[in-house]
């Protein structure tokens, strides 16, 4: 999948993406060098994500307890000298190995916090719950999907948010690498719940945001990922 050299393996699995469009001005401050905001219909998207990380090995090799867990992320889309990509605001991850790691190789933003996950399948319909604690209370995302899937739209809002084969960020005036996958199918969302209300950990600023109904809900069962390693962005 990916011509450059691999820092990490993993399956990406139960995705689910609540997507907000807000004023380009609220995420300013968090452009990484050398990118712009990415914009849809003038305004700046801004996804609220649960993922299931399975099979991870970083650099070929595996550490058990370490190679499965959830994450919770809150990312928004920007284009840089590279193409278009993401840059994550916030990563939360059960593990403190695996927060010290990303932090320390490629300068995200991750922090060790309490996240668990609940799943099942009823009838072929995927329900899937995703749990963080924070001081001030616990947040959840859910999702309950249907049983058939489907390619992504050509075009429009889905197709935007997901054909994203970059990250950028901040750390040494501007880095970025490459993350690779097969094309995902998506399931139609039958129901789901945003229960972030204080927008903690990530910030207070996202509170009334998370409150709002999303423009986009999404829900795929993903796939196996190749993330390359970090490059200077310009």
């Amino acid at each position: 999948m990916n011509q450059e050299p691999i820092w990490l393996r993993a399956n990406w699995g139960n995705l689910f993406m609540a997507t907000w469009l807000v004023e380009p001005a609220t995420l300013a401050a968090h452009l990484p060098p050398h990118c712009v905001p990415d914009l849809w219909n003038g305004k700046m998207p801004l996804s609220l994500v649960g993922v299931e990380f399975t099979q991870v090995a970083v650099k070929g090799m595996s550490w058990p307890w370490h190679d499965q867990f959830p994450e919770i992320n809150l990312r928004t889309y920007v284009r840089g000298p590279q193409g278009p990509g993401v840059t994550f605001l916030g990563e939360l991850v059960p593990k403190y190995w695996v927060a010290w790691m990303a932090r320390k190789s490629f300068g995200e933003p991750y922090q060790k916090t309490k996240v668990w996950m609940e799943k099942r399948v009823r009838l072929g319909e995927p329900e899937v719950t995703y749990h963080w604690e924070t001081r001030e209370r616990s947040n959840r995302l859910s999702v309950k999907a249907d049983s058939t899937t489907s390619e992504i739209p050509v075009e429009g809002l889905d197709a935007f948010l997901l054909h994203r084969h970059r990250g950028y960020n901040s750390r040494s005036e501007g880095t970025t690498y490459t993350v690779a996958h097969e094309p995902w199918k998506i399931r139609e969302v039958r129901r789901f719940a945003v229960d972030c209300p204080t927008g903690s950990p990530f910030g207070s600023v996202y509170a009334p945001v998370f409150r709002t109904e999303p423009d986009s809900v999404l829900f795929s069962d993903g796939s196996s990922v190749e993330v390359g390693f970090p490059r200077k962005t310009a």
